[in-house]
């Protein structure tokens, strides 16, 4: 018998206006941006503050050579604090000087007391050999000893090994017969500049091929000059759209099992199976919240788009990413949903339901574990691999046609297609649990029964 098309079209649009209907999924839409915003907000504002903290730290300078650098060095640097408004820029530095006629152990018991007392933030010890030239048969470089009691606390530290490597540098080409200066420039390195690639001009904005030229030579072709890499376009894009999509599926598919759980424990369920066969009352449940999830898709991207839009980036989002992001967050919802509907009409409890749902999160967040790998080589073997893994494809094959470069057409069909399939299976399955489990009362199954429920006739 064929499904009930009417009864599975009530069903989805008595959960859909259900849900969209309550205090609490009209404050949860508009408040979840507010929070993420603030949270990003929060972020920005903690990066950009500066800590005007001062630092104090003392130097062990055993080559006798340094120290009268490093405090000139600090001179310079706190002169160089206040902003254009008056305001610091970065945090004071206050040097201490400690006689290198003191042992190592004893200095170093000293500054690690002095610093656990809050009379210091931090140490360095510059070894003897610092500023001779290292010979040849060097067994490794020698070492700048930085002690604290705040690894993470980086002011200090950046600063310091580059003033000091600068001074070891300039004594050790002197120490050699090389003019410090010339050493320097000789020793300036390339910027790296990052490109995409160079393309054929259609019309205008020809790079020439010789110097001093308006277009190409006779018979070369004129091309187009390769643009520089916009992070936001290579990077954000991609990992908001990944993002906003787990964002999505994780905000609509675990209240199914919430669901499918207190209509089995509330008796409701075998009032509605009464009237609607199990498999009807499953998918239209799931066409339901893929309503939903539509809906605040429609919202969080159109607001993402508009902000995209008001600093440039309106072309980042092209209408077949958009279009791909619905079909993907459809399938994404009624394969993960099919899955805790399942668990939630098999489960007594919501206890059992934390144990047997287990399985169904691993795979949930098996995307976010695989994202990095995704962005750094969206083409490798491992990224193609899991991308094409049908319960990760609707996340990471929608980033991946996001990056550069893009998926081949084969491997986005294929996905599509997997996804599609597997969607099936899993409400197929589903469907034989929730008929079996939402009338089954007392002990929770296991898996080998549940697995005996989908394979029965």
């Amino acid at each position: 018998m064929s499904p009930d098309i009417k009864k599975i079209w009530v069903v989805a649009s008595a959960e859909f206006g259900t849900a969209v209907r309550t205090r609490a999924f009209l404050v949860g839409m508009f408040f979840m941006p507010v929070i993420i915003g603030l949270s990003m907000g929060i972020q920005a504002l903690a990066a950009r503050r500066v800590d005007a903290r001062p630092r104090t730290f003392a130097v062990v300078d055993r080559t006798g050579e340094l120290l009268s650098s490093i405090e000139t060095a600090v001179k310079t640097y706190n002169e160089q604090l206040a902003g254009p408004k008056g305001n610091l820029t970065r945090p004071p530095l206050r040097l201490e000087k400690v006689a290198p006629s003191l042992s190592a152990g004893a200095a170093s018991l000293e500054l690690s007391d002095r610093i656990r007392r809050g009379q210091l933030d931090a140490y360095a010890v510059i070894p003897a050999e610092a500023v001779k030239p290292p010979t040849a048969d060097s067994v490794r470089p020698l070492a700048l000893e930085y002690h604290s009691d705040n690894p993470n606390d980086d002011v200090v530290r950046n600063w310091l090994i580059g003033i000091v490597n600068a001074e070891v540098r300039k004594r050790r080409f002197r120490a050699a017969g090389l003019d410090p200066e010339l050493a320097d420039r000789l020793n300036q390195p390339l910027q790296l500049e990052n490109l995409g690639l160079v393309e054929r001009a259609a019309t205008t904005a020809v790079l020439a091929t010789s110097p001093g030229a308006d277009h190409a030579p006779s018979g070369e072709p004129e091309i187009r000059a390769a643009e520089k890499v916009d992070p936001v376009r290579t990077i954000a894009v991609p990992m908001a759209l990944m993002l906003t999509m787990f964002l999505l599926v994780m905000t609509t598919t675990p209240q199914l099992l919430n669901s499918a759980m207190e209509e089995k424990m509330s008796k409701i369920s075998e009032v509605l199976l009464g009237s609607v066969p199990p498999f009807e009352l499953m998918m239209g449940k799931l066409l339901g919240f893929a309503g939903i999830g539509v809906v605040l898709a429609v919202l969080y991207v159109g607001g993402g788009y508009g902000l995209a839009a008001y600093y440039g980036y309106a072309d980042a989002l092209s209408l077949g990413i958009l279009a791909s992001l619905g079909l993907f967050l459809v399938l994404a919802i009624l394969l993960y949903g099919s899955l805790f509907m399942a668990i939630g009409a098999a489960c007594a409890d919501l206890k059992d339901a934390q144990s047997l749902m287990m399985p169904v999160m691993i795979l949930v967040m098996l995307p976010s574990m695989a994202m990095v790998a995704v962005l750094k080589d969206p083409s490798s073997g491992l990224s193609v691999g899991v991308s094409l893994f049908p319960p990760a494809s609707p996340f990471l094959m929608l980033m991946r046609m996001a990056l550069r470069p893009s998926p081949p057409a084969w491997q986005v069909g294929l996905a599509i297609v997997g996804t599609m399939l597997t969607t099936i299976l899993c409400v197929w399955a589903a469907a034989k649990v929730f008929r079996t489990g939402l009338l089954m009362q007392g002990k929770t199954p296991s898996y080998r029964e549940i697995v005996r429920w989908v394979l029965a006739r």
